[in-house]
């Protein structure tokens, strides 16, 4: 039997519902914001087998006829290596390691050292004049440089490898920029690793890092931005992704107001989205997702308003039924 539930009703409860989630929203975009150079905000990626999951469960893209990349070109490849400190680097010995081949794992070592390095240990800075126009370590833009070299130069048969490696060298560069505040050159950096991972067919991570893009944005007060780009992220992957459709119901159930069924929408994608990659988060959704549960029970009958930890929450919605029945 259809229940036809009091419109009244339902759009209270469904609009002090979407109050709540501005409160949730807000409390997720306000966490442990400091200054620039500090370390500010934690990144989702809370253990190294988080990253690995997601690297590991990359998927192809269909690419148009003649979009397939050339050595000397722009593109990379999502990255086999599980973590930042383990990315696989073939070890030769000198005498059989070619020029370019030098150069590219001289620019990974280099890499590691900034992303393993703590603040006082990230060396001189300078203006990133030619890409993202912003305050970038040295050590950190001649890691990037060697790498571009040696690609440019490498043979097509180890083109896919050595992309790889470098497209995940610059998704950390991007975590350890954006963990600082410093948003513009990690922006940057995490629109640089999507676009290499679209173009050599890796949608996960491609994915994951419009998300972590949208995560910091989030913090950053960029809201606007970030439910672009976390749109962004879902188009490319549903999949091994729960970060997004998170952040994207969050941003949507906030921005709903008294639209029910854009409510609804935002609070289906919440309950369906999946563990997160981090503690932090993963107790956020939780505490959302009771939420959810709470105003969506308590919309089908007052006897499920007791069950409100917030007396608040539980006068308000007895007040509402009885509103209802008034009129």
């Amino acid at each position: 039997m259809l229940m036809i539930r009091p419109l009244f009703l339902s759009s209270f409860l469904h609009t002090l519902a979407s109050c709540e989630a501005s409160q949730s929203a807000n409390r997720l975009g306000g966490l442990n914001i400091r200054r620039d150079s500090d370390v500010a905000v934690k990144s989702p990626d809370e253990t190294e087998e988080d990253i690995a999951s997601f690297m590991a469960a990359s998927t192809d893209l269909q690419l148009s006829p003649g979009s397939v990349p050339v050595a000397g070109a722009d593109p990379a490849m999502s990255p086999g290596a599980p973590t930042s400190t383990q990315a696989s680097v073939s070890v030769q010995p000198d005498a059989d390691l070619n020029a370019w081949e030098i150069t590219f794992n001289t620019g990974v070592q280099e890499s590691k050292k900034i992303t393993d390095a703590e603040d006082s240990d990230g060396g001189s800075w300078r203006f990133d004049a030619g890409a993202s126009k912003a305050a970038v370590p040295v050590r950190m833009l001649r890691a990037e440089e060697l790498m571009q070299t040696a690609i440019e130069l490498a043979p097509t048969e180890r083109w896919k490898e050595k992309m790889a490696e470098r497209a995940l060298r610059i998704y950390y560069h991007a975590r350890w920029l954006a963990e600082r505040n410093f948003a513009k050159a990690a922006e940057h950096r995490y629109r640089e690793a999507a676009q290499l991972a679209r173009s050599c067919r890796r949608s996960v991570l491609a994915s994951h890092a419009l998300a972590r893009l949208g995560y910091f944005m989030l913090h950053w007060k960029r809201e606007a931005e970030a439910v672009d780009v976390l749109k962004e992220s879902m188009k490319l992957s549903s999949k091994s992704n729960p970060l997004a459709p998170y952040l994207h119901g969050v941003l949507e159930r906030k921005a709903a107001g008294g639209d029910v069924e854009r409510l609804r929408s935002a609070e289906n994608a919440i309950l369906n989205a999946g563990e997160q990659p981090s503690d932090e988060l993963e107790a956020e959704r939780r505490h959302v997702v009771g939420d959810i549960e709470y105003w969506r029970q308590a919309e089908l009958s007052p006897k499920h308003c007791i069950a409100a930890a917030d007396a608040a929450f539980m006068t308000i919605c007895f007040l509402s039924h009885i509103s209802t029945l008034i009129r």
